[in-house]
């Protein structure tokens, strides 16, 4: 029992309605921010104030197995394979959200209805037979965006997952650089008492030597026994310190902690304990250096995403304009079901037009605009943030420098005052005493000058992830974080 039929005409006036259709809301839009046009603190050496460009940073320390544990890290480390996951989940969202601009239609399948009439009623029994199969319309046309601006705010989300997977990348390789190198520190540091031991050692054989002759007295021998026995005394806490560092690289490598242990102990060079970067580090200007960070790149993209909402918001205020349809076969015969004749088809125009709803919907809109404010708010104390985070990153390596030059020359002068000194008790001309000071406070500089040159390196790291790390380096093309796109545009 055909109706109205949908023709070639009525479609495309329904596709004019919707290229014609309007977007409401504010046009989402990169905020401008003035930022200073060099950094307040000044640059030392081993910083350069050309313009920042991305490399494998953690290549210029020049150690194999830096490079290795961190091409491991972004393999296999958990929390990136769950920033991927959450793209893949935006993307499912966008995936939503783009459904609604298509017609949306529902297939009932080949039907049939029998219905038999009892023989007491006729003379003779009969069957009533139904065959049907429609198929179902309904297409809300985009006339102010609704859809359009929702899809804009699911492709900021995903934009957003994506920087928030390349800040967890850049994340993850300085940690793992930083446990290492922390490793490697105390590695150092306990190389360095273990040759104070053997020092300490021979200044007891020396005082025991002279306990035999006579020379000296049995609390001289004493005192160096204790002094040895402190220095031995500090291994077991470096051992622990080791092991805690290593561990945590396991875990940022997604692996069980424990057998990269040996492997560190064994890659060990006492002569070069810690790596030190080979090149200069080039910092760039704030306007450019801060916003390719990855945390400032997915607060703009929210701040993008929050805004498209408001259009979302807004269009609800407007009239809405729905095509349903309905359209099938249907015949009491079987051999007739799929004639034309039998074809039949409903349309239906639906306007809607929520004139009066007590504030609620400006309400909504009222909520998306401090929304978006906050996430403006987000984004400016994000970017104030990231230039702290550099201003500190090269005050740490500035002073850390420093330090590391002032101790070397104070392990110098204390090298040379142990020297001294030991020559001066075998010559009887200072007892003990002086000779075990000079011993301890030897000991004291050499640790603080291989810590401080763990701590170099540390905030060489620092100031590499500061600067926005170098998530454009492609270390395997088959990654996901690595074939990233920026835009609906690059995805084709």
């Amino acid at each position: 029992m055909p109706l109205r039929t949908l023709s070639a005409r009525s479609a495309l006036c329904a596709g004019l309605l919707v290229t014609a259709g309007c977007m409401v809301g504010p046009d989402p839009t990169s905020p401008n921010l003035v930022l200073p046009d060099s950094w307040h603190t000044d640059l030392v050496d081993g910083m350069e104030a050309d313009a920042w460009s991305p490399h494998a940073w953690w290549r210029t320390f020049g150690d194999p197995l830096l490079d290795e544990l961190i091409a491991s890290a972004e393999r296999n480390n958990l929390d990136l394979r769950i920033a991927e996951s959450r793209i893949r989940e935006a993307r499912a969202a966008f995936g939503i959200a783009a459904a609604d601009l298509f017609p949306q239609m529902s297939l009932d399948a080949a039907s049939y209805y029998r219905e038999g009439v009892p023989s007491n009623v006729q003379s003779v029994d009969t069957d009533e037979e139904y065959y049907s199969g429609t198929l179902d319309l309904g297409w809300e046309i985009d006339l102010w965006g609704r859809v359009r601006r929702s899809m804009q705010s699911a492709e900021y989300q995903v934009l957003a997952k994506i920087e928030d997977l390349r800040d967890a990348l850049v994340s993850i390789r300085a940690e793992v650089a930083r446990s290492y190198l922390e490793a490697r520190s105390l590695q150092g540091q306990r190389a360095a008492i273990l040759t104070e031991v053997d020092t300490r050692k021979k200044t007891l054989d020396l005082v025991q030597d002279q306990y035999k002759m006579g020379v000296t007295n049995e609390l001289e021998v004493a005192q160096a026994q204790a002094q040895l026995a402190d220095a031995m005394a500090l291994l077991p806490s470096y051992e622990e310190e080791i092991a805690d560092a290593v561990n945590r690289i396991s875990i940022l490598l997604g692996a069980a902690p424990g057998p990269l242990r040996d492997r560190i102990q064994d890659t060990f060079d006492p002569a070069n304990p810690v790596p030190m970067p080979s090149e200069t580090i080039a910092v760039g200007i704030p306007a450019d250096t801060i916003r390719r960070r990855p945390d400032v790149r997915a607060a703009e993209r929210s701040l993008m995403s929050a805004v498209a909402d408001i259009g979302v918001a807004e269009a609800a205020l407007y009239p809405t304009l729905k095509i349903n349809g309905t359209g099938g076969f249907s015949s009491t015969s079987f051999r007739d079901w799929l004639d034309v004749n039998n074809l039949g088809s409903l349309i239906e125009i639906e306007v809607s037009w929520p004139f009066f709803t007590a504030g609620r919907l400006r309400s909504v809109v009222k909520a998306r605009d401090e929304m978006a404010e906050q996430a403006l708010l987000q984004y400016e104390q994000t970017v104030l943030g990231a230039i702290g985070e550099v201003e500190n990153a090269i005050i740490a390596y500035a002073s850390t420098i420093d330090e590391r030059d002032r101790l070397q020359r104070a392990v110098d002068a204390y090298g040379n005052a142990e020297r001294l000194a030991l020559a001066r008790y075998e010559a009887g001309r200072d007892d003990l005493q002086n000779l075990l000071t000079v011993e301890r406070l030897a000991l004291e500089a050499v640790q603080k000058l291989a810590q401080a040159e763990g701590q170099v390196a540390s905030n060489v790291v620092g100031l590499y992830k500061a600067l926005g790390g170098a998530w454009e380096i492609r270390e395997d093309p088959t990654r996901t974080f690595a074939d990233m796109p920026e835009s609906e545009e690059e995805r084709g």
